[in-house]
């Protein structure tokens, strides 16, 4: 590098046009060095940066940048990734020593736009800049409409060509910036921060009407058509290698013997069923020019026969004059078996040849929405899972636990606070579901490389690399796009199934990406709406695992979020009866009065307020504000760990050690029940249901004795509550 010298040992950046742009330190590991881009090119990549798998490809390109000023940002950008961060740039809580690849290229895209707005102004050099015009240009940014942390990244950004000012050449040096006068406030510049910053819980939950059959399907594929599928995978493999092996010119023979004994037996010749467009466009042939016969499915019967692609395309030209239209089959069945079921009839009658790469992926898919969604990993951890990942634990006790190891990058810092961009392997493996285990063991055999889940996947296949230096990993906007394709796919086979129940709907806050299930989960566990979504006593011991996982780290993030949406849960179901008591509804049950004190409580201190982390957080953990509906039992447990019964220790003399109800062991008998009149509205409802099946007649004589036994039971209730019910105090307008 050709530096010029200062007084006091400090060189001033002024690299050579064959330098390294990259810190050699913080190039990953395999990248050659002749790929890396010098000072001279005008394109940087940054992705031989990024560690992560699932990097995207990262690159500046200075040729936007006006030429008036490249030189000049060319030389602080160099010098802002190979001359450590100056303190003064350190003095924010956000601010790195090391800037991450995506940050470096937010910051120069910046730079180029301030450049931009320069030359429109007459000015040519970064030293005639004044403090004035930053400050305009602070007010020139906010009318491009982005939110007040994207301007205030966007003025740090120019802060940092100041902060470099005494490592910088005199003509690249630009003035203090105002904002960063210590008496200054950013505010001040772009005006008040109105827009909340984003975060994990303002991420919106995949709505319950989406999520249910989503969940339905993607176990279905795992635990049901995953054999299926696996085997197809299997023999549509064996044959496209057989199509691979050395073939003798008269073997074309053999395949005209084949299509003439599927002829003579009355068989349809194997075909397409359109998925591959392309492939039948080029295998088209025509019969003396005037009609289009119908595509042979090459692959299939060379694989079949045991032959190359070209004895096939022979082999069709000497049958020319034999074939006609009603000859060819729509498909090309394989011969492995079909297990797997759709309610009671088999999910296909046979795989077609053609559709097994699509079937894989779509199993694939299946397989991250069952890891994603059980496990309550962030979707990088997900998506940096290995082959080898998932262990079985059968404890001493006779239960099992599946254990996931696997990196982790949240809060993953050096010594100086600095992000390790790499992350790092967590400590304590998450405790998943077995649906969990078994959806890593069918991404185990589908994918070949370590990878469970790679942004190539194509069954047979391995993509290599990226020459930009973009990881192996899926990344979110390409499973966004899987997990779109899985839901139409699979709502087409509720379709022919006749299952519209099973149909998965629009969610109303757009495309179902990876971000959405952690919450979503944590919604679920904390809003039971009893039998209305797959496996719902399941989302119990989901709850369990899911803290146990998370129970032994430092910073318990998601457990804080189990308990943010425990607080929401709570916050909204005692709403809801600050309401009914307002309406004048009446209450009974042995819990009443405190139903009635915990709505009073809940109004008087959090009505009309905001309820925050630090509001929620006080919410739980208010002994006498634990109210929990249970729509399917029509009733409301006030929560009690002294007098629940449905806590085993209870029974057996031990100290109960439950902060929340068990809805599959509820027990009418228990102190911790009240009713409302909107409730008993409901059994009321329930009881005419059954009135009015009861007429028709058309129940079996055991279901009938049934629901009249429940009947009984549902009766004794309404006349319960009509008789003992507390009359609430409307609440005054």
């Amino acid at each position: 590098m050709t530096k010029s010298a200062l007084v006091g040992g400090i060189y001033l950046a002024d690299p050579a046009p064959y330098d390294l742009v990259l810190p050699s330190h913080r190039v990953r590991l395999g990248v050659p060095g002749d790929v890396l881009p010098r000072f001279r090119a005008f394109v940087w990549r940054l992705s031989y940066m990024m560690h992560k798998e699932t990097a995207r490809s990262q690159c500046v390109n200075w040729n936007r940048c006006p030429e008036q000023f490249r030189a000049s940002l060319m030389r602080v950008g160099w010098a802002v990734l190979n001359i450590q961060a100056p303190a003064v740039m350190l003095n924010e809580t956000a601010s790195r020593a090391v800037m991450s690849p995506r940050a470096l290229r937010f910051t120069f895209s910046v730079w180029m736009d301030f450049a931009d707005w320069l030359v429109k102004r007459d000015t040519l050099e970064l030293t005639a800049v004044t403090a004035e015009d930053l400050a305009e240009y602070a007010q020139h940014i906010r009318t491009y409409g982005r939110s007040w942390d994207h301007d205030r990244r966007a003025a740090r950004a120019l802060s940092r060509i100041w902060g470099y000012a005494p490592f910088l050449l005199p003509q690249d040096r630009l003035v203090m910036p105002p904002w960063e006068d210590p008496a200054a406030e950013m505010t001040d510049f772009l005006g008040e921060k109105n827009i909340p910053s984003g975060g994990e819980n303002s991420i919106p939950i995949v709505h319950p009407a989406v999520m249910s059959p989503l969940l339905v399907w993607s176990l279905r594929m795992v635990l049901d058509l995953a054999p299926d599928i696996l085997a197809a995978l299997r023999e549509h493999k064996r044959l496209l290698d057989r199509t691979k092996e050395p073939s003798a010119r008269g073997d074309s023979q053999k395949v005209v013997d084949y299509l003439k004994d599927l002829m003579a037996r009355g068989k349809p010749l194997p075909g397409f069923s359109g998925y591959q467009t392309r492939g039948i466009e080029a295998s088209a042939q025509f019969r003396g020019g005037e009609r289009e016969l119908p595509a042979l499915n090459r692959s299939y019967i060379a694989g079949i026969v045991g032959v190359n692609l070209n004895q096939v395309t022979v082999a069709r030209k000497l049958l020319q004059h034999e074939l006609e239209p009603r000859h060819f089959g729509s498909s090309a069945p394989l011969d492995t078996p079909v297990t797997g079921r759709i309610g009671d009839k088999p999910w296909t009658d046979a795989v077609d040849f053609e559709n097994v790469p699509l079937l894989a992926r779509h199993l694939s898919t299946a397989a991250l929405i069952t890891t994603a969604y059980l496990s309550g990993m962030r979707p990088e951890e997900v998506q940096h899972l290995v082959r080898g990942c998932c262990t079985r634990e059968d404890r001493d006790d006779g239960t099992v636990r599946y254990k996931v190891t696997g990196r982790h990058f949240k809060a993953v810092t050096d010594d100086e606070g600095n992000t390790i961009p790499q992350g790092e392997i967590r400590s304590d493996p998450w405790i998943v579901l077995e649906f969990v285990a078994r959806a890593i063991a069918v991404v185990e055999e589908l994918e070949e490389g370590d990878l469970l889940f790679s942004s190539g996947f194509f069954p047979g296949q391995r993509r290599p690399r990226s020459k930009d230096g973009a990881g192996e990993a899926l990344t979110g906007d390409s499973a966004t796009r899987r997990i779109a394709r899985f839901i139409t796919w699979a709502n087409e086979q509720a379709l022919h199934h006749g299952r519209l129940h099973e149909l998965i709907p629009e969610d109303p806050d757009g495309p179902v990406v990876m971000q959405r299930f952690r919450r979503t989960i944590a919604w679920f566990i904390h809003r039971q709406p009893g039998g209305r979504i797959a496996l719902g006593v399941q989302f119990g011991h989901a709850a369990t695992l899911i803290g146990e996982s998370y129970a032994g780290r430092s910073k318990a993030d998601m457990l804080e979020l189990l308990d943010f949406e425990r607080g929401l849960a709570l916050a909204d179901v005692l709403s809801d009866a600050r309401d009914r008591l307002g309406d004048g509804q009446s209450v009974s049950g042995p819990a009443a009065p405190r139903y009635i004190a915990a709505a009073t409580e809940f109004e008087n201190r959090y009505a009309g307020t905001y309820l925050g982390k630090r509001e929620l957080k006080a919410l739980t953990r208010n002994p006498k504000l634990q109210v929990y509906e249970d729509q399917k039992t029509f009733l409301t447990c006030n929560f009690d760990a002294f007098k629940a019964l449905c806590d085993p220790e209870l029974e057996h003399g031990g100290t109960s050690g439950q902060r929340t109800p068990d809805r599959a062991r509820c027990n009418l008998t228990c102190g911790n029940i009240s009713r409302t009149d909107s409730q008993v509205a409901a059994i009321q409802a329930e009881v005419d249901k059954i009135d009015a099946a009861a007429k028709d007649g058309l129940d079996p004589y055991p279901i009938a004795r049934r629901e009249q036994q429940r009947r009984a039971g549902l009766i004794q209730i309404i006349e319960r509550h009509q008789a003992t019910a507390i009359p609430a105090r409307p609440r005054r307008e």
